[in-house]
């Protein structure tokens, strides 16, 4: 069966209109404590206070492991528990941010396949502590979005459906009714026992309020051992399309010297992780993203990277522990290169001669600019 954005729970009883929380009054102001707040204002504050607290435990519990990490192992659930929570509340001021201050969109075409991809190369970690399992069917498909929003949405989805079971699929595909490009996703459960707030969670919330924004249709399906989202998005037109070919940049044969090289990103910005991944696709590199600098750490112990890109995000402190960690164990240097958000900078700074120097690209050139930048710093220390 199918249902569409938000249907209501069996037997929920209907408000008449008489009803003093009648949903007429249910975004009027609340009067007290002397003022008046809006509910969005309730939702924020309460996201704020949620995340904060939470973000606070979360850092001791990471210093409690990095001193006692034999006591933290036996403390997984509170901290996976913490975890959640924290996400929570940030994902209900995502939600107040896109109804109310919708960030602009710069739309263009994508391939939702590598989209997807990205999205999965960034979980990988995240998946592989929960022992979820992930198929995939990715064929080529076009889209006409914005690949920050696009990729968030697609984040969203396979937490969603990760939280509520082992083994999730991933299609992307055209319809064959309506030849739009389409996603599925599905997690393979009874939905009958998953309980309710993981079922209709903030991020369950969350990405509708996502593919409202980026034009998606979206369906829900149940049956008796998986539940499976189906989203249709908008046909790339032919004017998009050629608008793209004329705009866009890919890798040159030059390129091709560094096919198979392995780049470890770090940034805690999921879209700025998003928009590396789509820039960078097609140079034949091994990507490994990593949001935080302790991921990033355990993904160079497992395989050491010919080069590094980071962002503001991370401290700088740490990433000269990590580049002089890098140069004790491999046999050659490891490319460097920062995003830089500096209005006014050039789109590429080249790194200057010695070991540890670096690379610079400007945030709002990375389609254009990252790749070609990637290539002269990696053809450096080779």
């Amino acid at each position: 069966m199918a249902f569409n954005w938000f249907t209501p729970k069996p037997g929920a009883r209907r408000r008449e209109a008489g009803d003093t929380a009648s949903a007429d009054h249910a975004a009027a102001p609340l009067a007290g404590g002397g003022g008046n707040l809006s509910w969005p204002d309730v939702v924020r504050q309460l996201g704020q206070e949620v995340a904060m607290s939470l973000n606070a435990a979360s850092e001791q519990l990471e210093r409690l492991n990095r001193m006692e990490p034999s006591l933290v192992r036996s403390l997984i659930p509170v901290t996976e528990s913490v975890e959640r929570a924290r996400q929570a509340g940030m994902a209900a001021q995502h939600v107040l941010r896109l109804c109310e201050d919708p960030p602009p969109q710069q739309r263009e075409v994508l391939n939702l396949a590598d989209v997807v991809r990205a999205v999965l190369t960034a979980r990988a970690d995240w998946l592989a502590r929960r022992q979820i399992g992930v198929r995939q069917g990715l064929a080529h498909t076009r889209v006409y979005a914005d690949s920050s929003m696009l990729y968030m949405l697609v984040d969203e989805l396979v937490q969603w459906a990760g939280q509520m079971a082992a083994s999730v699929t991933i299609t992307v595909d055209k319809s064959g009714r309506t030849s739009r490009p389409r996603l599925r996703v599905a997690a393979w459960c009874n939905p009958a026992e998953v309980p309710e707030p993981v079922w209709r969670s903030i991020r369950w919330t969350l990405w509708h309020q996502l593919a409202h924004a980026v034009g998606a249709v979206s369906q829900l399906d149940t049956r008796d051992d998986h539940v499976r989202v189906t989203l249709d998005l908008a046909q790339v037109s032919e004017d998009q399309l050629a608008s793209a070919v004329e705009t866009s940049v890919g890798p040159s044969s030059v390129s091709a010297v560094i096919q198979g090289c392995r780049v470890l990103l770090v940034t805690g910005h999921a879209q700025r992780r998003a928009q590396c991944l789509q820039a960078l696709a097609g140079y034949g590199l091994i990507l490994d993203a990593a949001e935080d600098m302790r991921q990033a750490e355990r993904l160079a112990t497992q395989h050491l990277p010919d080069a590094v890109i980071y962002d503001g995000s991370v401290h700088a402190g740490a990433i000269e522990r990590l580049r002089e960690d890098l140069q004790r164990r491999a046999a050659t240097p490891t490319a460097f290169v920062e995003i830089h958000d500096q209005a006014g900078a050039p789109e590429f700074q080249a790194s200057t001669v010695g070991a540890v120097s670096t690379g610079h690209v400007a945030a709002g050139a990375l389609n254009q600019s990252l790749g070609p930048a990637l290539v002269f710093e990696l053809c450096k220390v080779m």
